[in-house]
């Protein structure tokens, strides 16, 4: 008896749950590790001006258009950290809205029984004119803090590839990798690397100064 109370509760939050996904007053959504919409519900299909199941197995770029790009580096921050980002404001015009809009999202992980994140959720809130209290803000701002492969993390600091791929396997150069395994999308965030590049001076002139100390 116990154990079909307990199914009879899990058959009823399922239910609960797809209810709140489909009469949500915000944006929801759920992504994969491809960034392929898996779930979106009818408020962010009618916030982004597209039909549910136009959304099904698309890329979050064919839907959102020139306005993607936070937002794929938002989702791919979650997958590489398995930490939340919150409040990535993006601003633009749509493909199918060409009047363009201005919206609010968080994403969160979403994990496996083993703790690994398998998908991404979103959580979107459309801001309404009156609401846009300051200026629609610039997309680069975020974008241009994260670096996006190993040749843009190279260009930053000054050096080559395997330079920097020799720095993150001995001196733990903060890379992160969207899905474990060589050949997977790789991040890095500016501060993040420059507080390395901070420790890493330190390290050596303190190294450099107990030489001297040595021989002199």
């Amino acid at each position: 008896m116990p154990r079909k109370a307990n199914w009879e509760e899990l058959i009823r939050s399922e239910r609960m749950g797809a209810e709140f996904f489909k009469d949500s007053m915000v944006g929801l959504a759920i992504f994969d590790e491809r960034l392929y919409y898996q779930m979106v519900n009818p408020y962010l299909a009618a916030s982004n001006g597209t039909p549910i199941e136009s959304h099904m197995g698309k890329h979050v770029r064919e839907i959102l258009g020139s306005v993607s790009l936070p937002v794929e580096l938002a989702i791919q921050q979650v997958f590489a950290t398995g930490q939340p980002v919150l409040n990535c404001e993006v601003a633009g015009p749509l493909p199918t809205k060409p009047g363009g809009g201005h919206w609010v999202d968080s994403f969160f992980p979403i994990a496996d029984s083993s703790g690994r994140v398998r998908r991404v959720g979103a959580v979107v809130v459309e801001l309404e004119k009156e609401q846009r209290l300051e200026p629609v803000p610039d997309n680069s701002a975020f974008v241009n803090h994260v670096l996006r492969s190993w040749k843009g993390i190279a260009q930053y600091m000054g050096t080559c590839v395997k330079t920097v791929q020799r720095w993150e396997r001995t001196y733990d150069l903060p890379v992160r990798r969207v899905q474990p395994g060589k050949g997977s999308v790789v991040l890095a965030f500016k501060n993040e690397v420059d507080q390395w590049l901070l420790n890493r001076t330190r390290e050596l002139n303190v190294t450099e100064t107990q030489k001297s100390r040595r021989f002199s």
